[in-house]
Protein backbone atom coordinates (compact mmCIF):
# COMPACT_ATOMS: atom_id res chain seq x y z
CA UNK A 1 0.00 0.00 0.00
CA UNK A 2 1.57 3.33 -1.13
CA UNK A 3 -0.63 5.55 1.33
CA UNK A 4 0.66 5.59 4.62
CA UNK A 5 -2.23 4.73 7.28
CA UNK A 6 -2.77 7.88 9.97
CA UNK A 7 -3.32 6.99 13.44
CA UNK A 8 -5.41 10.01 14.00
CA UNK A 9 -8.18 7.57 12.27
CA UNK A 10 -8.28 5.02 14.49
CA UNK A 11 -6.75 6.19 17.79
CA UNK A 12 -7.60 10.23 17.66
CA UNK A 13 -10.16 12.63 19.08
CA UNK A 14 -10.82 16.13 18.29
CA UNK A 15 -13.55 18.24 19.41
CA UNK A 16 -13.55 21.11 17.75
CA UNK A 17 -14.71 24.83 19.55
CA UNK A 18 -18.04 24.42 17.50
CA UNK A 19 -18.74 21.05 18.42
CA UNK A 20 -18.07 18.42 15.68
CA UNK A 21 -16.48 15.48 16.64
CA UNK A 22 -13.39 14.25 14.30
CA UNK A 23 -10.64 12.36 14.40
CA UNK A 24 -8.53 14.74 14.20
CA UNK A 25 -8.76 18.87 13.89
CA UNK A 26 -7.57 19.04 10.24
CA UNK A 27 -10.82 17.14 8.28
CA UNK A 28 -12.28 19.12 5.28
CA UNK A 29 -15.86 18.06 6.66
CA UNK A 30 -16.90 16.99 9.73
CA UNK A 31 -17.69 13.24 11.15
CA UNK A 32 -20.57 14.26 13.49
CA UNK A 33 -21.34 17.04 15.83
CA UNK A 34 -21.77 16.49 19.20
CA UNK A 35 -25.35 17.22 19.87
CA UNK A 36 -26.00 13.87 17.60
CA UNK A 37 -23.83 12.02 19.83
CA UNK A 38 -25.91 10.26 23.27
CA UNK A 39 -22.72 9.74 24.61
CA UNK A 40 -18.64 10.18 22.94
CA UNK A 41 -17.70 7.01 24.47
CA UNK A 42 -20.47 4.92 22.85
CA UNK A 43 -19.67 6.87 19.55
CA UNK A 44 -16.06 6.46 19.64
CA UNK A 45 -16.62 2.45 20.19
CA UNK A 46 -19.38 1.60 18.36
CA UNK A 47 -20.64 4.18 15.40
CA UNK A 48 -20.69 1.93 12.15
CA UNK A 49 -19.46 5.57 10.06
CA UNK A 50 -16.64 5.93 12.21
CA UNK A 51 -15.85 1.90 11.97
CA UNK A 52 -16.41 2.23 7.82
CA UNK A 53 -13.82 5.67 8.25
CA UNK A 54 -11.04 3.28 9.73
CA UNK A 55 -11.48 0.69 7.54
CA UNK A 56 -11.31 3.02 4.26
CA UNK A 57 -7.73 4.59 6.01
CA UNK A 58 -6.31 0.55 5.65
CA UNK A 59 -6.68 0.81 2.10
CA UNK A 60 -4.96 3.16 -0.72
CA UNK A 61 -8.18 5.51 -0.47
CA UNK A 62 -7.96 8.67 0.93
CA UNK A 63 -11.25 9.57 3.15
CA UNK A 64 -13.08 12.54 1.81
CA UNK A 65 -13.53 13.87 4.96
CA UNK A 66 -9.21 14.11 4.82
CA UNK A 67 -9.11 16.26 1.26
CA UNK A 68 -7.10 18.94 3.49
CA UNK A 69 -4.36 16.75 4.45
CA UNK A 70 -3.65 15.11 0.82
CA UNK A 71 -4.01 18.73 -0.51
CA UNK A 72 -1.26 20.44 1.32
CA UNK A 73 0.65 16.47 0.72
CA UNK A 74 0.39 17.59 -3.33
CA UNK A 75 1.38 20.87 -2.34
CA UNK A 76 4.77 19.59 -0.35
CA UNK A 77 3.19 21.61 2.92
CA UNK A 78 3.49 19.52 6.42
CA UNK A 79 0.16 18.06 7.09
CA UNK A 80 -1.59 17.22 10.02
CA UNK A 81 -1.15 13.71 8.80
CA UNK A 82 2.86 14.01 8.81
CA UNK A 83 2.30 15.26 12.31
CA UNK A 84 0.80 12.14 13.20
CA UNK A 85 2.72 9.73 11.55
CA UNK A 86 5.93 12.04 13.43
CA UNK A 87 4.21 12.04 16.83
CA UNK A 88 3.24 8.63 16.88
CA UNK A 89 5.33 5.65 14.81
CA UNK A 90 4.14 3.06 17.30
CA UNK A 91 1.06 3.64 15.91
CA UNK A 92 1.34 1.21 13.16
CA UNK A 93 -1.26 -1.52 11.48
CA UNK A 94 0.34 -4.18 14.67
CA UNK A 95 -0.75 -2.04 17.17
CA UNK A 96 -4.64 -1.02 16.11
CA UNK A 97 -4.59 -5.02 15.72
CA UNK A 98 -3.69 -4.86 19.47
CA UNK A 99 -5.16 -2.41 20.77
CA UNK A 100 -7.95 -1.70 18.35
CA UNK A 101 -10.27 1.32 21.04
CA UNK A 102 -6.95 2.90 22.02
CA UNK A 103 -7.33 6.47 22.12
CA UNK A 104 -3.27 8.07 21.75
CA UNK A 105 -4.26 11.26 20.63
CA UNK A 106 -6.86 13.97 21.97
CA UNK A 107 -7.67 17.54 20.73
CA UNK A 108 -9.86 19.05 22.71
CA UNK A 109 -11.64 22.85 22.44
CA UNK A 110 -13.71 23.75 25.82
CA UNK A 111 -16.01 25.99 22.82
CA UNK A 112 -15.55 28.66 20.70
CA UNK A 113 -15.28 31.57 23.70
CA UNK A 114 -12.69 34.03 22.83
CA UNK A 115 -11.14 37.38 23.11
CA UNK A 116 -9.79 37.88 19.71
CA UNK A 117 -11.27 38.65 16.32
CA UNK A 118 -8.23 37.02 13.82
CA UNK A 119 -8.50 38.12 9.97
CA UNK A 120 -8.24 34.43 9.20
CA UNK A 121 -10.82 33.06 11.79
CA UNK A 122 -14.16 32.88 11.81
CA UNK A 123 -17.24 32.55 14.46
CA UNK A 124 -17.09 28.49 14.97
CA UNK A 125 -13.83 29.49 16.67
CA UNK A 126 -14.29 32.74 17.68
CA UNK A 127 -17.55 34.09 19.57
CA UNK A 128 -16.29 37.66 18.67
CA UNK A 129 -16.96 37.09 14.70
CA UNK A 130 -20.54 36.04 15.65
CA UNK A 131 -22.21 39.36 14.77
CA UNK A 132 -20.08 40.17 11.92
CA UNK A 133 -20.45 36.46 10.62
CA UNK A 134 -24.05 37.07 10.35
CA UNK A 135 -24.03 40.33 8.50
CA UNK A 136 -21.77 38.53 6.06
CA UNK A 137 -24.01 35.68 4.73
CA UNK A 138 -25.90 38.66 3.77
CA UNK A 139 -23.78 41.66 2.34
CA UNK A 140 -20.67 39.13 1.87
CA UNK A 141 -20.94 35.49 1.72
CA UNK A 142 -18.17 35.17 -1.06
CA UNK A 143 -15.65 35.29 2.46
CA UNK A 144 -17.50 32.54 3.77
CA UNK A 145 -16.98 30.16 0.92
CA UNK A 146 -18.72 27.06 1.31
CA UNK A 147 -17.44 27.07 5.16
CA UNK A 148 -20.46 25.25 7.35
CA UNK A 149 -20.75 27.97 10.10
CA UNK A 150 -22.92 27.25 13.02
CA UNK A 151 -23.85 31.16 13.73
CA UNK A 152 -23.98 30.52 17.44
CA UNK A 153 -21.77 30.55 20.67
CA UNK A 154 -21.55 26.64 22.04
CA UNK A 155 -19.21 25.21 24.48
CA UNK A 156 -18.70 22.13 26.37
CA UNK A 157 -20.63 20.46 29.19
CA UNK A 158 -19.19 19.52 32.36
CA UNK A 159 -20.48 15.68 31.67
CA UNK A 160 -18.78 16.19 28.35
CA UNK A 161 -15.77 16.60 29.66
CA UNK A 162 -15.97 13.84 32.22
CA UNK A 163 -16.95 11.58 29.14
CA UNK A 164 -13.86 12.75 27.28
CA UNK A 165 -11.50 12.33 29.77
CA UNK A 166 -13.32 8.54 30.87
CA UNK A 167 -11.33 7.87 27.55
CA UNK A 168 -8.16 8.37 28.49
CA UNK A 169 -5.85 5.42 29.42
CA UNK A 170 -2.31 4.61 29.45
CA UNK A 171 -1.89 4.49 25.55
CA UNK A 172 -2.67 8.50 25.92
CA UNK A 173 0.33 9.63 24.54
CA UNK A 174 -0.60 13.40 24.21
CA UNK A 175 -3.59 15.89 24.78
CA UNK A 176 -4.22 19.39 22.63
CA UNK A 177 -5.76 22.01 24.41
CA UNK A 178 -7.52 24.73 21.80
CA UNK A 179 -9.85 27.26 21.20
CA UNK A 180 -11.39 29.53 20.99
CA UNK A 181 -8.96 30.77 23.75
CA UNK A 182 -8.19 28.00 26.37
CA UNK A 183 -6.95 30.19 29.11
CA UNK A 184 -9.59 32.37 28.49
CA UNK A 185 -11.88 29.13 30.05
CA UNK A 186 -12.52 27.83 33.81
CA UNK A 187 -12.78 24.42 32.21
CA UNK A 188 -9.13 24.32 31.17
CA UNK A 189 -7.75 23.33 35.00
CA UNK A 190 -10.64 20.88 35.85
CA UNK A 191 -10.05 19.04 32.42
CA UNK A 192 -6.42 18.98 33.24
CA UNK A 193 -6.78 17.62 36.79
CA UNK A 194 -9.79 14.87 35.57
CA UNK A 195 -6.93 13.68 32.74
CA UNK A 196 -3.82 13.49 35.47
CA UNK A 197 -5.82 11.43 38.19
CA UNK A 198 -6.08 8.94 35.21
CA UNK A 199 -2.60 8.93 33.66
CA UNK A 200 -0.15 11.80 35.07
CA UNK A 201 2.36 10.69 32.47
CA UNK A 202 0.48 12.49 29.61
CA UNK A 203 1.84 15.81 27.53
CA UNK A 204 -0.38 18.41 27.70
CA UNK A 205 0.02 21.08 24.64
CA UNK A 206 -2.52 24.11 24.06
CA UNK A 207 -2.39 26.88 21.81
CA UNK A 208 -3.10 30.16 23.20
CA UNK A 209 -3.23 33.99 21.64
CA UNK A 210 -1.01 35.37 24.30
CA UNK A 211 -3.28 37.70 26.28
CA UNK A 212 -4.07 35.49 28.82
CA UNK A 213 -0.36 35.55 31.16
CA UNK A 214 -2.15 36.85 34.37
CA UNK A 215 -1.14 35.28 37.56
CA UNK A 216 -3.90 32.66 38.17
CA UNK A 217 -3.22 31.19 34.64
CA UNK A 218 0.73 30.97 35.03
CA UNK A 219 0.16 29.32 38.44
CA UNK A 220 -1.67 26.41 36.85
CA UNK A 221 0.18 26.07 34.10
CA UNK A 222 3.37 26.04 36.58
CA UNK A 223 1.55 22.94 38.00
CA UNK A 224 1.52 21.01 35.07
CA UNK A 225 4.43 18.94 34.68
CA UNK A 226 4.86 18.26 31.01
CA UNK A 227 3.21 20.78 28.45
CA UNK A 228 4.05 22.57 25.52
CA UNK A 229 2.62 26.24 24.87
CA UNK A 230 2.35 27.47 22.16
CA UNK A 231 1.64 31.63 21.37
CA UNK A 232 -0.22 32.56 18.16
CA UNK A 233 1.70 35.79 16.83
CA UNK A 234 1.33 36.52 13.05
CA UNK A 235 3.30 39.89 13.32
CA UNK A 236 4.33 42.52 15.24
CA UNK A 237 2.89 46.65 15.64
CA UNK A 238 0.00 47.36 13.74
CA UNK A 239 0.30 44.31 11.45
CA UNK A 240 -0.60 42.32 14.65
CA UNK A 241 -3.48 44.57 15.35
CA UNK A 242 -4.73 44.02 12.03
CA UNK A 243 -4.68 40.31 11.79
CA UNK A 244 -5.81 39.71 15.77
CA UNK A 245 -7.60 42.84 16.79
CA UNK A 246 -5.86 43.11 19.49
CA UNK A 247 -3.60 46.10 20.81
CA UNK A 248 0.14 44.72 20.27
CA UNK A 249 1.37 46.84 23.81
CA UNK A 250 -1.34 44.59 25.63
CA UNK A 251 0.20 41.55 23.72
CA UNK A 252 3.67 42.27 23.90
CA UNK A 253 3.68 42.67 27.96
CA UNK A 254 1.68 39.83 28.25
CA UNK A 255 4.15 37.33 26.04
CA UNK A 256 6.96 39.06 28.52
CA UNK A 257 5.23 38.22 31.55
CA UNK A 258 5.07 34.69 30.42
CA UNK A 259 8.69 34.79 29.71
CA UNK A 260 9.55 36.19 33.19
CA UNK A 261 7.12 33.49 35.26
CA UNK A 262 6.04 30.83 33.10
CA UNK A 263 8.30 27.63 33.89
CA UNK A 264 8.04 25.90 30.70
CA UNK A 265 9.53 27.66 27.43
CA UNK A 266 6.88 29.03 24.79
CA UNK A 267 6.97 28.59 21.38
CA UNK A 268 5.81 31.50 18.58
CA UNK A 269 3.47 30.05 15.81
CA UNK A 270 2.96 32.28 12.80
CA UNK A 271 0.43 31.81 10.64
CA UNK A 272 1.29 32.81 6.75
CA UNK A 273 -1.34 35.03 4.44
CA UNK A 274 -1.62 38.08 2.37
CA UNK A 275 -1.10 40.57 5.02
CA UNK A 276 2.79 39.19 6.38
CA UNK A 277 4.43 36.72 4.37
CA UNK A 278 7.36 39.54 3.86
CA UNK A 279 7.34 40.26 7.88
CA UNK A 280 9.34 36.98 8.44
CA UNK A 281 12.65 38.90 9.26
CA UNK A 282 10.83 41.77 11.16
CA UNK A 283 8.96 39.25 13.30
CA UNK A 284 12.23 36.95 13.93
CA UNK A 285 14.09 39.55 14.97
CA UNK A 286 11.71 41.00 17.73
CA UNK A 287 11.59 37.10 18.60
CA UNK A 288 15.36 37.37 18.72
CA UNK A 289 15.43 40.21 21.16
CA UNK A 290 13.10 38.85 23.52
CA UNK A 291 15.10 35.49 23.35
CA UNK A 292 17.71 38.03 24.47
CA UNK A 293 16.21 40.44 27.19
CA UNK A 294 14.98 36.93 28.92
CA UNK A 295 17.83 34.55 28.30
CA UNK A 296 15.59 31.92 26.77
CA UNK A 297 15.31 30.27 23.46
CA UNK A 298 12.24 30.94 21.85
CA UNK A 299 11.23 28.62 18.72
CA UNK A 300 9.43 30.58 15.62
CA UNK A 301 7.57 28.28 14.31
CA UNK A 302 6.34 29.09 10.58
CA UNK A 303 4.27 25.99 10.60
CA UNK A 304 0.38 27.60 9.05
CA UNK A 305 -0.65 29.07 5.58
CA UNK A 306 -3.85 30.71 5.63
CA UNK A 307 -6.20 29.13 2.89
CA UNK A 308 -9.86 30.06 4.16
CA UNK A 309 -10.66 33.21 3.62
CA UNK A 310 -9.47 32.22 0.60
CA UNK A 311 -8.95 35.78 -0.82
CA UNK A 312 -6.19 36.60 1.76
CA UNK A 313 -3.79 33.53 0.75
CA UNK A 314 -0.57 34.22 0.17
CA UNK A 315 -0.89 33.64 -3.49
CA UNK A 316 -3.04 36.38 -3.70
CA UNK A 317 0.07 38.79 -2.55
CA UNK A 318 2.02 41.06 -5.90
CA UNK A 319 4.95 39.42 -6.84
CA UNK A 320 7.41 41.73 -5.59
CA UNK A 321 6.18 40.77 -1.81
CA UNK A 322 6.34 37.19 -2.52
CA UNK A 323 10.05 37.74 -3.69
CA UNK A 324 10.41 39.87 -0.52
CA UNK A 325 9.38 36.83 1.64
CA UNK A 326 11.36 34.26 -0.18
CA UNK A 327 14.57 36.31 0.24
CA UNK A 328 13.68 37.13 4.12
CA UNK A 329 13.56 33.67 4.30
CA UNK A 330 16.97 33.01 2.87
CA UNK A 331 18.23 34.92 5.29
CA UNK A 332 16.83 33.58 8.56
CA UNK A 333 16.42 30.26 7.74
CA UNK A 334 20.22 29.34 9.17
CA UNK A 335 18.90 31.01 12.61
CA UNK A 336 22.11 33.79 12.04
CA UNK A 337 20.90 34.70 15.90
CA UNK A 338 20.78 31.63 17.43
CA UNK A 339 16.98 32.33 18.75
CA UNK A 340 15.84 28.96 17.69
CA UNK A 341 18.57 26.25 18.72
CA UNK A 342 16.32 23.94 20.29
CA UNK A 343 13.88 23.63 17.68
CA UNK A 344 14.00 20.75 14.74
CA UNK A 345 11.66 22.03 13.06
CA UNK A 346 12.39 25.36 12.38
CA UNK A 347 14.74 25.21 9.34
CA UNK A 348 12.86 22.69 7.66
CA UNK A 349 9.20 24.75 7.51
CA UNK A 350 10.73 27.28 6.42
CA UNK A 351 12.36 25.64 3.70
CA UNK A 352 8.63 24.17 2.46
CA UNK A 353 7.25 27.52 3.29
CA UNK A 354 9.81 28.78 0.87
CA UNK A 355 9.25 25.73 -1.87
CA UNK A 356 5.16 26.97 -1.35
CA UNK A 357 5.98 30.76 -1.93
CA UNK A 358 7.81 30.45 -5.12
CA UNK A 359 5.01 28.34 -6.24
CA UNK A 360 2.68 31.12 -5.18
CA UNK A 361 4.75 33.49 -7.96
CA UNK A 362 3.85 31.41 -10.88
CA UNK A 363 -0.17 31.01 -9.39
CA UNK A 364 -2.65 32.80 -11.03
CA UNK A 365 -5.06 34.90 -9.03
CA UNK A 366 -8.02 37.81 -9.83
CA UNK A 367 -6.28 40.16 -7.62
CA UNK A 368 -9.85 41.52 -7.38
CA UNK A 369 -10.80 38.97 -5.30
CA UNK A 370 -8.79 39.69 -2.40
CA UNK A 371 -9.56 43.99 -2.68
CA UNK A 372 -13.27 42.40 -2.40
CA UNK A 373 -12.19 40.73 0.63
CA UNK A 374 -9.72 43.67 1.90
CA UNK A 375 -12.55 46.41 1.63
CA UNK A 376 -15.15 44.29 3.72
CA UNK A 377 -12.46 43.87 6.16
CA UNK A 378 -11.86 47.36 6.71
CA UNK A 379 -15.39 47.82 7.91
CA UNK A 380 -14.75 44.82 10.13
CA UNK A 381 -12.06 46.47 11.58
CA UNK A 382 -12.85 49.97 11.23
CA UNK A 383 -9.10 51.12 9.43
CA UNK A 384 -7.19 50.16 7.00
CA UNK A 385 -4.12 48.28 7.53
CA UNK A 386 -2.65 49.73 4.00
CA UNK A 387 -2.40 53.27 5.67
CA UNK A 388 0.41 51.66 7.92
CA UNK A 389 2.28 48.66 5.85
CA UNK A 390 3.00 48.79 2.13
CA UNK A 391 0.67 46.56 0.43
Amino acid sequence: MDKAVCSAVHHGLCITAYGAVNPCCATSFDFKHITEIDNIVDYFYTNKDLESARQTELTDTWLEECNGCKWKAEQGLVSRKDKMLNWFPHADINFTNENKYAIIHMDISFGNSCNQKCIMCNSNFSSQWLKDDILMMDEAPYIRQQQNLQLKNWSLSYDHLDQIASLVSEHTKKIEIKGGEPLYDKRFEYFVNKVLEINPNIAFSTNTNGTHFNQKNIDMLNRIKKINIDISFDGIGKTFEWIRNTNWKDAEENYERCLQYVNHTPNLNYTTMIYNLDHFEEFYNWAADMSEKYNKPIACHFTQVVNTPKYISPSYASKKRLESGIQQIERIVEDPRGVCSQSSIFKPRLELLKTYLIQCLDKKVDINDFEKTHLYMTKVRGWDIKEYVDM
